[in-house]
């Protein structure tokens, strides 16, 4: 037993001394091995080696120095280390190229270059670019600071400027200029004063649950407002419409219902019976009666005398995203509804993106849609008074693509239709077009080269010029950001065309005049920049005359 044990304990340890054996071997083999490795591949050179030269140029200061010499506009920028590259730069003042006039140890001068407009500078040698201070280019549009800095994020769908000057916004936003607290929220309703600072004389509660895309007044005050919203200050049964007092708040109604224990009970309710399953986009009154479009397949109204304050009865009625109302919300059967069938019209085969009510109480729907009712209307249709298509408006072909907005000038008689189309109606026009009063194509309005984008809105002021809205980068070879103003020819208009970017999308525009008298517009819509300045759902610009 005891040899056994001293053979397991010497073949134990031999064990042991031929591992150690094997270690150290392995640890030769490793280190040999990594001795092969680096004669073989030395480390490689420096992966940064062969990149460009640093050529010592410098922007030394953000200031720049503006003169008027023999006529034109000389600007001296400080630049240092441009004297051994000085035949080889080149200026760009957002986008762009001024001619260079001289160039010294410290600063360069150049030649304010044609259509240019506010953003940045930008100096190129060979092929390196050094980017400079932001130039602001003065001119006859700029950013009215009297106007309320909105702070909060969100969408402004509609500006209802009242009798008193004050003004009324409507749109997708749960705060305005940040104002908003748990006891006084703001949702989606706000009145301020003629310069977007919130006034006292609404009571709105806790506003809209959901967005409020368009709004009027009737002739006693009060407001009838659209959009995708189901309760308004926590009153429930609403769908999509209803009437608002003077000051802001629901107009409500004590009613009877079907009590719990009793046969007898009553609850307070909307006053206007009458709403949509859907998504309303504008509403409109003609005669004492309320119209309707959006998105939207059924007509609804509660039956309070079937219901409980907890469950309300709801009656559908089958229509097509057209729909008009008496005032007591009740649905108007005899507009586009066939009372024989049972049923309503046929709506576009696409959505409507836009409308617009004429004096006589048709209605001008534009969208993506090539039939309406059945019959061919590329993109833009006219709706008679009776709710159903009116042939006498000479649409023709129409748009060969989508039309996004379409606004009218009371002064002029004119409609600006604007869209991503080429065509309207056999006249070749990228994006934008002018229609008389009858519909028929104005041809004076001849736009020139679009680059960079499309248009999705434009305006036409009082004095004739228009304002175009999108996001288009050029227009006739001039960079123009987002925005620009035409005259009613279609050129850029002299001296209006100096701001810098513009970034939104435009839903609304309003004009007024300033304490000068100079025309004025409020911007309104999903807005986050206009001439490179930050901005939240609106901006005023003043336009010199």
């Amino acid at each position: 037993m005891e040899l056994g044990i001293n053979k397991n304990s010497i073949m134990l340890r031999n064990r042991q001394i031929s591992g150690k054996n094997m270690g150290l071997a392995c640890l030769l083999l490793l280190a040999l091995s990594f001795a092969s490795c680096k004669k073989e591949n030395p480390i490689s050179e420096d992966p940064y080696a062969g990149g460009k030269v640093a050529l010592g140029i410098k922007f030394a200061s953000d200031v720049s120095d503006t003169e008027q010499v023999n006529g034109t506009t000389q600007i001296t920028f400080e630049v240092t280390g441009l004297m051994p590259f000085k035949d080889q730069v080149k200026f760009y003042i957002n986008d762009t190229e001024a001619s260079i006039t001289k160039i010294t140890d410290k600063t360069i001068t150049v030649l304010f270059p044609a259509g240019a407009s506010t953003g940045g500078t930008t100096l190129i040698v060979g092929d390196q670019i050094f980017f400079g201070p932001a130039y602001r280019v003065e001119g006859k549009v700029e950013v009215d600071a009297t106007f309320a800095a909105n702070t909060s994020i969100g969408s402004i769908r509609q500006v209802l400027p009242l009798p008193n000057g004050n003004l009324v916004m409507v749109g997708s936003f749960a705060n305005y200029m940040a104002a908003a607290t748990t006891k006084t929220p703001i949702n989606n309703i706000v009145l301020t004063n003629a310069n977007g600072f919130i006034t006292s004389g609404f009571s709105t509660g806790k506003g809209a649950n959901g967005a409020i895309s368009s709004i009027f007044r009737l002739a006693n005050g009060q407001f009838m407002v659209g959009g995708s919203f189901t309760n308004y200050n926590n009153r429930v049964g609403i769908n999509g419409v209803t009437r608002l007092n003077a000051n802001g708040s629901l107009d409500s109604s004590r009613v009877e219902v079907v009590g719990k224990t009793s046969d007898h009970s009553y609850d307070t309710v909307a006053t206007f019976n009458g709403g949509v399953s859907g998504f309303v986009n504008k509403v409109f009154n003609y005669n004492n009666s309320i119209y309707v479009v959006g998105s939207f397949n059924n007509y609804a109204e509660f039956f309070y005398e079937r219901s409980t304050r907890d469950n309300k009865v709801v009656g559908y009625t089958k229509l097509n995203g057209l729909l008009k109302m008496n005032l007591d919300g009740k649905m108007d059967s005899s507009y586009n509804f066939n009372v024989t069938a049972n049923l309503p019209y046929v709506a576009g085969n696409g959505p409507i993106s836009d409308a617009l009510m004429q004096s006589d109480g048709k209605i001008i729907l534009v969208g993506s849609f090539t039939t309406y009712q059945g019959l061919n209307s590329n993109r833009i249709t006219r709706i008679g008074t009776n709710g159903l298509v009116d042939a006498t408006y000479p649409s023709g072909t129409g748009a060969d693509d989508a039309i996004n907005a379409i606004t009218y000038s009371a002064t002029s008689g004119k409609y600006l239709v604007a869209g991503v189309f080429n065509n309207y109606n056999g006249f070749a026009t990228k994006g934008l077009v002018m229609l008389n009063t009858d519909g028929t194509v104005d041809r004076s309005l001849v736009l020139k080269t679009i680059e960079g984008g499309s248009i999705s809105k434009a305006f036409q002021l009082k004095s004739g010029k228009i304002l175009v809205f999108g996001s288009f980068k050029k227009y006739d070879g001039v960079i123009r950001q987002g925005f620009m103003v035409l005259n009613p020819n279609g050129s850029l208009a002299t001296g209006y065309n100096n701001t810098g970017k513009f970034q939104g999308i435009v839903n609304d525009v309003y004009e007024s005049t300033d304490i000068f008298g100079n025309p004025t517009a409020l911007i309104a819509g999903t807005i986050t920049l206009f001439d490179n300045q930050q901005v939240s759902g609106a901006v005023r610009i003043s336009l010199k005359p």
